[in-house]
């Protein structure tokens, strides 16, 4: 009984450990590091990571046996972990140079298997298939009607060869089985809840950075791409430009019609520009940067197809033409007032553009609304 509670403790345990490992290892795959240093070697301790646990596991499994007074070959306590360690690091994303290096630390441990001699067909087989865990890991797991059928048969080789080593086994084949499994389920249950993780936070990033009425680029992303076209500017020299404008009157829409008329129209408008925007340059976006308000950001000027006072005119006409048509079933139409600008080089902020081409938009309302200011007419 007390032999039965310490095989207990000592499974329960390293279940820990692996889950520990899995998710460093992780972590280490995810986080944005400050340090250069870590960022550049980032690859580097995940396989140190990785030695680290296997080598660990395997010390364990050694001192083990001699403490039993047993040597006559690595025992079973602890070899499901290793198998665990390495299908981890295989299935995970991971670094270019681990294969090579888990392929070199798998040769080693059939290598010094004592009473092995086929040991060698046993590591082609088992490189075989940590070429395959690497390759199409994310595939396999994803489904576990593959996953664990794949598991059992990557353990398969590292059972038979202790087997063998061990002269015949004396644990147990129900109690490896089972301890297999529950290794195999807990690596599926980590990768499982991460990806979830994951795939909640790009969803938080994703509407951090969303307009959710327009599904533009919010004022944030905006904000962040005119900083880093400026940095990018002073860099390599890569001119820029922006236009900016909001719906004439847009008060007057919601007050006549209501707000859900109002979003309806912003919405179009969005619509309008997705379409309109990659014919104006191949390298620009649309944003909704407050209220009514929208802007254009062209990263380099090369890439617009046409004069500053032709593509703003261009998105005016756009959008004067569409049609709106209320639950009530009243028609009616928008106009917009824009304005241009391009980088300067005097500009001291990347908000410098920003604020010029605002001045022009106001220029443009103040002239009787429904047309553009560009830098192209001063």
């Amino acid at each position: 009984m007390l032999a039965w509670a310490i095989r207990g403790m000592t499974f329960v345990t390293n279940l820990l450990l692996l889950t520990g490992f899995a998710l460093l290892y992780d972590w280490l795959q995810r986080t944005q590091f400050q340090i250069q240093f870590l960022k550049r070697f980032r690859g580097i301790c995940q396989i140190l990571l990785t030695i680290g646990f296997l080598g660990f596991f395997q010390l364990a499994s050694v001192f083990r046996i001699m403490e039993a007074h047993n040597r006559k070959g690595f025992g079973w306590s602890y070899l499901g972990f290793q198998i665990g360690v390495l299908i981890i690091a295989l299935f995970f994303e991971k670094s270019r140079g681990l294969f090579p290096v888990a392929s070199f630390l798998v040769l080693n441990w059939y290598w010094l298997l004592p009473n092995l001699v086929w040991w060698g067909y046993a590591f082609v087989f088992t490189l075989v298939l940590m070429r395959v865990a690497e390759k199409f890991g994310r595939q396999i797991i994803d489904r576990p009607l593959r996953y664990y059928p794949f598991c059992f048969l990557f353990a398969a080789p590292f059972m038979w060869a202790n087997w063998v080593s061990l002269r015949g086994i004396e644990v147990g084949w129900l109690w490896e089985i089972f301890a297999s499994l529950v290794v195999f389920y807990l690596i599926w249950f980590i990768y499982y809840e991460l990806k979830l993780r994951n795939q909640r936070h790009a969803l938080l990033l994703y509407e951090a950075r969303q307009d959710n009425l327009t599904q533009l680029y919010n004022f944030r992303v905006f904000n962040e791409d005119l900083n880093r076209a400026f940095r990018d500017y002073h860099k390599n020299g890569t001119r820029y430009l922006l236009y900016t404008f909001d719906v004439d009157h847009f008060k007057r829409v919601n007050d006549r019609y209501g707000h859900l008329e109002g979003n309806a129209v912003l919405r179009k408008v969005a619509a309008e520009l997705k379409q309109i925007v990659p014919e104006i340059s191949s390298h620009a976006e649309a944003y909704r940067v407050g209220g009514e308000e929208f802007s254009i950001l062209v990263f380099d000027v090369e890439t617009q197809h046409c004069s500053a006072n032709m593509a703003a005119n261009r998105v005016r006409k756009a959008i004067g033409n569409l049609n709106f048509t209320t639950q009530q079933g009243e028609q009616f139409q928008i106009t917009i007032s824009m304005g241009q600008d391009q980088i300067d080089a005097e500009d001291q902020n990347y908000l410098d553009l920003y604020k010029r081409a605002d001045k022009r938009l106001y220029r443009s309302k103040e002239a009787g609304r429904n047309r553009v200011t560009t830098s192209d007419v001063g």
